[in-house]
């Protein structure tokens, strides 16, 4: 597994929790680096932030019959990305949308957790409270202060 972010943090998490190769996002040319690391390009791409410029750049990493998913929601100047069909056409890609797991998943997800067979605690990179969500909603255009996930606790 190859990871890529901008945040050196985010990226020694990665390597913790399975990614064999790293990629540094401030780079031009990570989709190039991405198709070495992968001999040839990556299988999957998951767009996580939402970023146009992002969505080139994973279409652009992948190989012959790869999937790039969209799970970062595009808005603004980023809500209609110019893609590069003829690649998608050429190398037989697919371009799959998601917005995450489906509520009805959730049950046999959270059976999981609790019979210790998936344990979500190296995902988190901090916990706060439910007063303080509103601003790191906010801050959520910028990168992040800690690597993980955030949690919000009552």
């Amino acid at each position: 597994m190859t990871a890529v972010d901008v945040s050196a943090e985010a990226l020694a998490l990665a390597r913790t929790l399975g990614a064999t190769t790293t990629v540094d996002a401030r780079t031009d040319d990570v989709d190039e680096q991405v198709r070495a690391a992968t001999e040839g390009g990556a299988h999957v791409v998951v767009e996580a932030l939402g970023r146009a410029a992002l969505v080139r750049q994973g279409i652009a990493a992948l190989r012959p019959g790869g999937r790039h998913v969209q799970v970062g929601l595009l808005a603004g100047a980023d809500a209609s990305p110019q893609v590069d069909l003829g690649r998608v056409i050429g190398l037989e890609l697919e371009l799959l949308g998601s917005h995450g797991m489906s509520a009805h998943e959730y049950p046999a997800m959270l059976a999981e957790i609790a019979a210790g067979r998936l344990d979500p605690a190296p995902l988190v990179g901090r916990t706060i409270a439910l007063e303080d969500a509103p601003a790191a909603l906010a801050a959520m255009d910028r990168p992040a202060t800690a690597a993980g996930t955030t949690v919000v606790v009552l």
